[in-house]
């Protein structure tokens, strides 16, 4: 039998990688919080095109003889490494790649300065007894709900009256207001991640809006074209008014039908507001982390690859 080895993965391998990827599993395509391959000329996912530019040491693939058989990537923000995308192909199961590919993700991350460790990962039983070896915990569910657009723009106007709040898409754009970013960041996520705010802004042309509780910023929020969020708040009803934000921008942008949220478990009141406006489970991810201590209790992530 043919040794797997990992080595880097060059960009032009990613439209093929997605391909793999998307045939290995069965996943729901509205839940997935990825942009599939669109043409023939097989454009890379903008997530992906973006973690490359600033991560390119992070992304790993595992090949037995010249087969791609497995893929992980990792970047950093802060101390903190981010996995994603880490997935094996069925038939190859059982022969060490996913141990491999996790070594050199960690390895990665190591080199890098990180400390702390987070992944959004399928409930896979694979995947899940991977990270278990490796001292990651499940730290929470993650719960993706559908709202179509009817549903969503009812539910999006009902809690942007919780607080005052404003679009602030051109004063982000200015830079301005960074610093209250930064601090949100670091409350909700113990992260900076300044390139991702410019890489949403400037790149994809999401909105941004503030959210304001008594005399300071309590939350940020993003949506566009085909995501709602992410949203980091100073407090649960701050979070829950971002929500709101997200989801106008959303729609504003011409979001497909239905949109995706994604809510972690311990935000209980998010979960309850979205089920009473009309929200229904479509999938369940796990937060699992190895030295993080988060309470994930007043966001609500964006994309899985860049959550």
């Amino acid at each position: 039998m043919a040794k797997v080895k990992v080595r880097r993965t060059n960009r032009e391998e990613l439209p093929g990688i997605a391909v793999l990827r998307d045939a290995a599993a069965a996943r729901l395509p509205s839940a997935s919080g990825r942009r599939r391959v669109l043409d023939l000329e097989m454009e890379v996912a903008p997530d992906l095109a973006h973690l490359m530019r600033h991560d390119p040491d992070g992304f790993f693939t595992a090949v037995e003889k010249d087969e791609t058989i497995g893929f992980g990537a990792a970047h950093v923000r802060s101390r903190q490494c981010i996995l994603s995308e880490l997935w094996v192909l069925p038939q190859h199961h059982g022969k060490g790649a996913g141990e491999a590919l996790m070594q050199r993700l960690l390895a990665y991350g190591e080199r890098s300065g990180a400390r702390e460790f987070l992944t959004v990962a399928p409930v896979d039983p694979p995947v899940q007894g991977l990270l278990l070896r490796h001292a990651f915990r499940p730290l929470a569910p993650l719960y993706l709900f559908q709202i179509e657009r009817s549903a969503a723009a009812a539910l999006g106007e009902s809690l942007l009256r919780l607080l005052p709040g404003r679009e602030a898409t051109e004063e982000l754009l200015a830079r301005r207001g960074q610093a209250d970013v930064d601090r949100l960041d670091r409350l909700t996520r113990n992260i900076t991640r300044e390139v991702d705010h410019l890489y949403w802004l400037k790149e994809r042309g999401f909105g941004a809006a503030f959210v304001r509780q008594g005399s300071r910023i309590a939350a940020y929020a993003y949506g566009g074209t085909d995501q709602v969020g992410p949203v980091c708040a100073s407090t649960q009803d701050a979070a829950l008014c971002g929500l709101g934000w997200s989801i106008r921008l959303a729609l504003a942008a011409h979001h497909p039908s239905p949109l995706v949220v994604a809510v972690p478990a311990p935000f209980v009141p998010a979960i309850e507001t979205i089920q009473d406006g009309g929200g229904r489970l479509a999938a369940i991810r796990t937060v699992h982390v190895r030295g993080v201590s988060l309470a994930f209790d007043r966001s609500l992530l964006g994309a899985l690859d860049l959550p």
